[in-house]
């Protein structure tokens, strides 16, 4: 068992180390505890899931903890007190596998929460901690977040650095005026369809004389119709 953490604490301390690369314009921050309360005789607190595995809480101290994101977030538990020096030596072997089931085994106090590896440099912080109250009823633990504060080097609380994001864009360069392709002419629209013109109107009949003639018809059927009247009127006579 020694030997596997021996092998797992020379096998972490390089991943740490690619982890804690700093982003431009970040910093790193050291991380402390404060937990006040009475622990019920038998009982002991202990910060699961800390760089070491397992941190045991002094109440009413401002406790330096560690913590790296491949540990998992942090927990506030309530465990047996024949268990804390065993926790205490796993932790100072890097002995996970050791402390991991005697702090399952526990009560969990609070929501579990993750840690702050870095802030933005510009911001005077260069402590986060987490302040909590406990209470116990029988051998239930009940836990409650009274603050996170960002502590500058006198110990003075400021305030909360902007979270950490991507960073923005910068504007692109407007393009050269002179050498910019020039634009294209919009499509010609397409020409109105033309109205068909309407034929004229049909010329009227010329209407019949009362012999049923026609009166505008040609100079030979004139003629005619004049000789037959002509004959009528000597038929008569």
């Amino acid at each position: 068992m020694r030997t596997l953490a021996a092998a797992l604490a020379v096998l972490l301390v390089p991943l740490a180390a690619r982890a804690d690369i700093l982003p431009e314009g970040h910093k790193g921050v050291k991380l402390s505890l404060h937990v006040d309360a009475e622990v019920p005789a038998g009982k002991a607190l202990v910060l699961a899931n800390t760089f070491e595995g397992g941190t045991l809480i002094v109440p009413g101290t401002d406790q330096p903890i560690s913590w790296h994101p491949f540990g998992g977030e942090m927990q506030l538990r309530l465990i047996a007190a024949a268990d804390a020096e065993a926790i205490k030596t796993a932790a100072a072997n890097l002995d996970r596998d050791k402390s991991k089931p005697l702090i399952a085994a526990g009560v969990e106090c609070a929501p579990p929460f993750a840690g702050v590896r870095t802030i933005v440099d510009t911001s005077p912080a260069v402590e986060v901690r987490w302040t909590y109250r406990a209470s116990f009823t029988g051998s239930k633990c009940s836990a409650e977040l009274v603050k996170q504060e960002y502590l500058d080097a006198t110990g003075k609380a400021v305030p909360a650095p902007p979270p950490p994001g991507e960073p923005k864009p910068t504007n692109a360069p407007l393009a050269d005026s002179a050498n910019a392709p020039p634009t294209p002419a919009p499509a010609p629209s397409e020409p109105a369809p033309v109205k068909a013109a309407e034929a004229p109107p049909a010329k009227a009949a010329a209407p019949e004389s009362a012999s049923g003639c026609d009166l505008g018809g040609s100079a030979a059927g004139g003629l005619a119709g004049l000789a037959l009247l002509g004959l009528r009127r000597r038929r008569r006579a």
